[in-house]
């Protein structure tokens, strides 16, 4: 099964949207060898008011681990400071 992670990024301002845009383009890529990463792809809402984050694995256990991980940890404290509100879901592919 593939497992998909949505990390929804609310902000005030467009360029709030643009500051952390910047910060995820210049992120540690740290998830790119983790086992079982397939994906990761950023978007911008059209209004500037929401950035999307997907990540996706090949399994829950494979994303759980590296929410776990050290290195997770450490690609998150970069991000101290940025503007938003995150709110996460999780899907599994059923078909």
């Amino acid at each position: 099964m593939v497992w998909l992670l949505v990390n929804r990024i609310s902000v005030e301002t467009p360029e709030d949207a643009d500051r952390v845009i910047q910060a995820f383009r210049g992120r540690a890529r740290k998830v790119d060898a983790q086992p079982g990463f397939l994906a990761f792809e950023l978007w911008r809402e059209e209004s500037g008011k929401e950035v999307v984050v997907t990540t996706r694995w090949k399994s829950r256990v494979d994303f759980e681990s590296w929410l776990n991980s050290p290195a997770f940890h450490e690609s998150h404290q970069r991000a101290t400071g940025t503007p938003g509100q995150a709110h996460g879901s999780a899907y599994e592919l059923v078909d």
